[in-house]
């Protein structure tokens, strides 16, 4: 069997069987290539120790600046800083710690961001004044996605897929 290739404006986006047309490959879009080369299945906790490098760099400024004679700006650079390197490191333990257990379980992760997403908008519907934490909580997740990706990015040059 040879398989057909279907392609949309160029890209092409799966090869079926030519006799009952059942799917035989898809092929991911250049976004999803993207992070595909970023990211491998097997989590590991490097962009955690980096994040967790720069939140306590960020708190040692920030208590110099506090006690030394550095300038306010100083200070409220660290402060913010270390404020939001610190919500990106749970984030980025939260989200280890989902990724651990589906591999520790063999299943795929989707299911438990699923119920983590199902759980939430439980949350917010029964407790509204709660509803701007969980918008937060999924907004430093994906931020902790984005720093994640330039860490990763400057670790790990990007490679074709088709080769």
């Amino acid at each position: 069997m040879v398989p057909r290739v279907i392609t949309y404006y160029g890209q092409p986006l799966k090869s079926i069987c030519p006799f009952c047309g059942s799917t035989f490959a898809s092929f991911p879009s250049g976004f999803t290539r993207f992070f595909q080369s970023r990211y491998s299945d097997a989590p590991s906790f490097s962009v955690l120790q980096k994040l967790a490098t720069i939140t306590i760099c960020l708190v040692a400024l920030w208590f110099i600046a506090d006690w030394g004679n550095l300038s306010d700006n100083v200070s409220l650079f660290a402060a913010f800083g270390t404020a939001f390197f610190l919500a990106v490191t749970l984030a980025e333990l939260v989200f280890q710690g989902v990724e651990r257990m589906a591999a520790k379980f063999f299943h795929q992760s989707n299911y438990y961001w699923a119920i983590l997403v199902l759980v939430a908008m439980f949350i917010a519907h029964e407790f509204p004044t709660l509803a701007g934490y969980v918008a937060l909580f999924f907004f430093m997740i994906i931020a902790r996605g984005f720093v994640a990706a330039f860490i990763v990015t400057r670790k790990k040059p990007m490679k074709s897929t088709f080769q």
